[in-house]
């Protein structure tokens, strides 16, 4: 990134990597926030996850989901107690009712105490209920219950211009006795603790001035009825598309985006020519990038949906095409404005999960699923909602029936010059106005005071403060002493007390350690306060000192473990103590980390240096180390020959398959299924046939929904889209397929009957 071109980028990454505070970047569109995404992962020395709204925004974004991540419940989150008997027709959590129903496995917690750095995407869709709900699991599960996010930092990364937060009338009208809007600047977590305000103002979209003036107008609601002229220039319902220009119709609703591209691919001459998108384990239909299938015809009009990805630049991620043959090479595609022909190969987007490595405790990214198809799509139409994010050189644009604020910005935000524009319909000075709750948000920008002075202070701080934490041993003293306080059974019950001289051999080694590390702590916090001209080296001159000092004892209490787990090993029924040493040992090798990283963050103390992923990335791997655990592993089968450490099935595992084939309903007579069937084709719905067959509704029930999992049966018969996404996600969340459990995370507006249909469909698909 250089200085001049992307210093608000660089000042944004500055306070990612260098301090603690929260940020807000924001930007029109086109000025580089994705890149800027990309950026903070691949260089930052954080511990980061991301995480967005939908499943959609996540898969683009490379992260997961909100929900998923969290293992939250749907529905309304209300910041204080419901109280007993409060009547609701919706469903409304609280934070007790969300401690309550978390249910996440030790390796997920041990994730999320590792974190040091969340990033949201798309945060222009994210609520400020939902943000709260995110701050009660992180406060729990980190067990710092004072500090807003449990002490991570947060990083939200989007345009609030463009798609808003959902929320119902009914909703909004309990919601609006806690928060201002829903929007994720109105959280509660957020009031004494606000996001810096960074806007990257650098367009790479457009380079007409009088557009990007227009543009700047629109977002800050400073619109004038000559601008409104302005536009109206460009309006011609007349206007006429010729067969050789490259024009979309941008248009508000989806009914309108689909009959067009459908209409006219059915009006084209030629052979259909399908595409089905090829999908491997976990990708949930709900998340799927582009149409699983694809259909085209020689002359249909096509958009790219992804940039090149070989470097090439032949296409970027909303470039218009024309399909101009199909051979064993791929669909062959003629550019938008050139004579260009290439051939388009297909695309691979990958859903992953974040694991925590339990050798090194780094944070990973792990492949569960892939779905792959070529990245493009018909485009003589798209809605203006599936438009964002994306570069058009032409376009028609349809706003008759804009229904939100800031729709016709983003609509207009997708050409590259006014020039491009055509209007189908006039217009209103009403429909150009943003939301005003945004505008005024927008505002304190400018109430900030100095960025770049409060970076140098915070950055400081924040280094020198980091400095002492590395030396902190209270958490493993207390994980040591824990550890020691269970040894307390009869040696008849449990193989693990017989050792007891170990673990106090251990805590011996461990109290050795506290007071030395408190005095070098306090040695830091003194010369820190004198602040003299050769503080820096000072600090540098210690913490090497220090590093001396501590790694050959961290290091020897590692062996000291890992012998005593080699012995061990030799024993019955000692797989959980193993696992409990395993953990032990990779709290040492985390303070022998941190002291390695304290030397490097000293180092750019003293130097002025940023700090990266690849400064730390020697440190994480000790190859001596992870070869020793690796034989241990390897040589013992009460652990497992995996290199991740394994850990015995929960009660709810041991039972799932038990569950599963419960409410699996295959075992109902064929010939009484049938019976039912037919009096469903037939046009009865369930509770007629019931009272036809003398039968109860729910066995009915299970009947027809065998035919959905045979696809017999549209699903979207019985369940909206919506309610099916949810009830899966739930299924998956709390790992179960058993109804009620299922039914208390969703709540009333779900019925036994919607979730029997929904799973019977989610049990056909895997």
């Amino acid at each position: 990134m250089e200085n001049n071109t992307f210093h608000q980028a660089e000042l944004a990454a500055k306070f990612i990597n260098q301090t603690d505070r929260h940020v807000f970047l924001t930007g029109k569109a086109g000025t580089g926030k994705t890149t800027f995404l990309k950026y903070i992962i691949e260089h930052t020395h954080k511990k980061a996850i991301v995480v967005a709204p939908t499943g959609i925004a996540a898969i683009n974004a490379g992260g997961v989901t909100i929900h998923s991540f969290f293992q939250l419940p749907f529905g309304n989150f209300v910041p204080t107690s419901l109280g007993v008997g409060t009547p609701l027709y919706f469903k409304v959590n609280d934070a007790q009712s969300i401690i309550k129903n978390i249910q996440m496995r030790d390796n997920k917690r041990k994730l999320i105490r590792e974190m040091e750095l969340l990033i949201i995407d798309e945060v222009s869709m994210l609520r400020a209920d939902l943000l709260d709900a995110i701050d009660i699991v992180l406060r729990h599960i980190r067990r710092s219950s004072y500090q807003p996010f449990g002490g991570i930092q947060v990083l939200f990364i989007g345009d609030l211009l463009q798609l808003p937060p959902v929320v119902k009338d009914n909703e909004w009208e309990l919601l609006s006795k806690y928060y201002h809007s829903m929007n994720f600047f109105d959280a509660r977590v957020l009031s004494q603790n606000k996001p810096l305000y960074i806007e990257l103002d650098k367009i790479y979209r457009q380079d007409d001035a009088i557009f990007i003036n227009l543009l700047n107008k629109l977002r800050n609601n400073t619109v004038t009825t000559e601008d409104e002229a302005l536009l109206n220039l460009y309006y011609n319902p007349h206007f006429h598309v010729a067969a050789t220009d490259s024009y979309i119709t941008l248009t508000t609703h989806n009914r309108k985006a689909a009959e067009q591209n459908e209409t006219t691919l059915y009006k084209l001459n030629g052979k259909t020519h399908s595409f089905e998108a090829i999908i491997e384990n976990d990708f949930n239909e709900f998340m799927y990038p582009i149409e699983k299938d694809l259909v085209l015809k020689i002359g249909a009009q096509i958009m790219f949906i992804k940039n090149d990805p070989t470097g090439e630049h032949l296409f970027y991620n909303g470039k218009l095409g024309v399909v101009s043959d199909f051979n064993d090479d791929g669909i062959q595609v003629k550019l938008a404005d050139s004579n260009k022909i290439i051939s388009v190969e297909r695309y691979e987007w990958q859903n992953i999960r974040y694991i925590l490595n339990e050798l090194t405790n780094e944070i990973e990214e792990e492949v569960i699923g892939t779905f792959t198809q070529y990245p493009i799509k018909l485009a003589w139409a798209i809605t203006v909602h599936k438009s964002q994010g994306l570069t058009f050189e032409k376009a028609l644009i349809d706003i008759s029936e804009a229904f939100a604020p800031g729709q016709v910005y983003v609509a207009l935000s997708r050409l590259r010059s006014l020039q491009g524009l055509v209007l189908t319909s006039k217009v209103n000075f009403k429909s150009l106005h943003v939301d005003e709750m945004v505008a005024n948000y927008a505002k304190t920008k400018d109430q900030q005071g100095n960025l770049d002075a409060i970076a140098d202070t915070e950055a400081l701080a924040y280094t020198q403060n980091y400095i002492k934490h590395c030396f902190n041993y209270e958490n493993l003293y207390r994980s040591t002493k824990y550890h020691v306080d269970s040894y307390t059974k009869e040696d008849i019950k449990s193989v693990k007390q017989k050792y007891y001289k170990f673990a106090s051999n251990l805590m011996k080694k461990i109290e050795d350690l506290q007071p030395v590390s408190d005095k070098f702590r306090q040695q830091l916090s003194n010369i820190l306060r004198q602040n003299t001209s050769n503080t820096n080296q000072l600090i540098k001159s210690r913490v090497e000192s220090a590093r001396d000092y501590f790694i050959p004892l961290l290091q020897e209490i590692s062996n000291f473990i890992l012998n005593h787990i080699e012995i061990v090993s030799a024993t019955k029924r000692v797989k959980t103590y193993l696992n409990e040493l395993f953990d032990l040992e990779l709290m040492i090798y985390e303070q022998i980390k941190q002291t390695y990283k304290a030397v490097i963050f000293a180092d750019a103390l003293l130097y002025k240096k940023i700090i990266s992923k690849e400064d730390l990335q020697k440190i994480h791997e000790d190859q001596s180390r992870l070869h020793r655990i690796n034989e241990l592993l390897l040589g013992n089968n009460k652990i497992g020959t995996d290199t991740s450490l394994p850990k015995e099935r929960s009660k709810k595992e041991r039972k799932k398959k038990t569950v599963a084939s419960k409410n699996d309903r295959s075992d109902i007579k064929p010939k009484s299924r049938e019976e039912s069937y037919q009096l469903y084709i037939k046009g009865n719905d369930i509770p007629e046939i019931a009272r036809l067959r003398k039968m109860a509704e729910t066995t009915i029930e299970g009947h027809l929904s065998y035919y959905v999992s045979t696809g017999d049966i549209d699903i979207l018969k019985f369940i909206s889209e919506e309610k099916l996404n949810n009830i899966i996600t739930i299924a998956k969340i709390i790992e179960t397929e058993n109804l009620s459990p299922i039914k208390e995370r969703l709540g009333s507006e779900y019925s036994y009957a919607d979730i029997r249909f929904a799973l019977s469909y989610y049990r056909s698909k895997n």
